[in-house]
C-alpha cells in the first residue's frame, strides 16, 4: 500500500512540480523585465468592455472586467499603435484619454506591458499548496525512510544504541538481586498465599 501510494502519486507530483517551476519562472521573468525594460506611456484612444454592456442590460455589476481598445505610444521618437485586450498589457480598466505607464522590450518596442501580475493572490495560493504537497510527499515517502535507515534519527525509539549490551537474563538477575525474598504462607483454611516478608 505504501509503495502503491508512493508511485501512484507521481502524476500529482509532476503537476505540482510544473506549477512551482512555472510560478518561479513568471516571477523571475517579471522581476528581470522590471529592472531592464524602459518605460513609456500609452494614450488610450478607444475602449470598450462587452461585459459592461451585458451587465447594464442585466442590471448587475460586471465582476470580470475585460476591456479592449486601441492606443498610441512613443519610443525613440517613433509612434507605435497598440490594439488588443487590456489584460494583455496588465490592466483591467481603461477609458479613452487614459494614460497608462508601461514597460517595453528594447529589442521589440511593440512588446509592452505594465508588468502587473493579474491574479497574484490566486496564483500565490496555488503555489503554496503545490509547494506544501511536494514538501510533504518528499519527506513522508522518501526522506523519512532514508533517515530511518541511515540511523540519523530514532523515530520509534528502536535505534541500535537504545538497548544495553548486556544479556537479558543478566539484567533480570541484577534487577531482582536487591529485592526482598518472596515468602509463602498458609492462610487459615488451607489456602496458600504468596507475599513479601
Amino acid at each position: 500500500m505504501f509503495a502503491m501510494l508512493r508511485y501512484g502519486l507521481m502524476p500529482v507530483v509532476f503537476f505540482c512540480g510544473v506549477v512551482v517551476v512555472s510560478c518561479v519562472h513568471i516571477v523571475w521573468t517579471n522581476t528581470v523585465h522590471r529592472s531592464t525594460w524602459p518605460q513609456t506611456v500609452v494614450t488610450v484612444l478607444k475602449s470598450q468592455d462587452i461585459g459592461d454592456v451585458l451587465a447594464q442590460f442585466q442590471h448587475r455589476e460586471n465582476t470580470f472586467p475585460d476591456p479592449r481598445g486601441t492606443g498610441t505610444y512613443v519610443v525613440g521618437g517613433k509612434t507605435y499603435a497598440w490594439q488588443g485586450r487590456g489584460r494583455d498589457i496588465g490592466v483591467t480598466a481603461m477609458k479613452p484619454g487614459d494614460q497608462i505607464k508601461v514597460y517595453y522590450n528594447p529589442q521589440n518596442p511593440q512588446e509592452i506591458g505594465t508588468l502587473e501580475l493579474l491574479g497574484m493572490v490566486t496564483g500565490s495560493i496555488i503555489f503554496a499548496v503545490a509547494l506544501t504537497f511536494l514538501a510533504f510527499y518528499g519527506w513522508f515517502f522518501w526522506l523519512r525512510g532514508f533517515l530511518r535507515r541511515s540511523g540519523s534519527d530514532d523515530f520509534y525509539g528502536d535505534a541500535p544504541d537504545s538497548f544495553p549490551d548486556r544479556p537479558l537474563e543478566q539484567s533480570r538477575a541484577t534487577s531482582t538481586s536487591n529485592d526482598r525474598p518472596v515468602a509463602r504462607s498458609v492462610a487459615p483454611g488451607g489456602a496458600v498465599t504468596f507475599g513479601r516478608r
